[in-house]
């Protein structure tokens, strides 16, 4: 069954996907830092407001990943920030994160070569969203 994009119920499937993943586990074994996601409104894409998505990931496991104001992402270690269009380019794998961030596509706070080093577990994350059903707020 698809959930909405941003709800609280999405958050907690991905969080449930992210930590079944063996891969991810092997790829971000050391990681101990916090990821905020935000995701900028797009009001003519059904999107008008901005969300932050706070992912508490630590050493393989997602401890927590909550939606919530951006503000809240925005307090994170590591700041990732695009437009709504572009994260769902990212989810539906048209668009690789690492490569995002070095085109300058999504905007990174944070240090660049500690994510680069650790681009495996950022592509599994990506896997992990393609595992949730999604109903995309511009296609309902």
């Amino acid at each position: 069954m698809a959930v909405d994009f941003g709800s609280d119920e999405w958050a907690s499937k991905f969080k449930d996907e992210v930590n079944r993943s063996a891969m991810y586990k092997a790829a971000a074994r050391g990681w101990k830092w916090t990821v905020g996601l935000v995701v900028e409104a797009e009001p003519d894409k059904n999107f008008p407001d901005s969300v932050g998505v706070v992912m508490d990931l630590f050493d393989g496991e997602a401890r927590d990943i909550k939606v919530g104001p951006p503000s809240e992402a925005q307090a994170c270690q590591f700041v990732i920030t695009a437009p709504y269009t572009r994260w769902k380019q990212v989810a539906t794998k048209e668009l690789d994160a690492t490569k995002g961030m070095l085109q300058g596509k999504l905007k990174l706070k944070g240090d660049l070569p500690t994510i680069v080093r650790y681009t495996k577990a950022s592509q599994e994350l990506t896997e992990c969203t393609t595992r949730v059903p999604v109903r995309w707020p511009d296609e309902s």
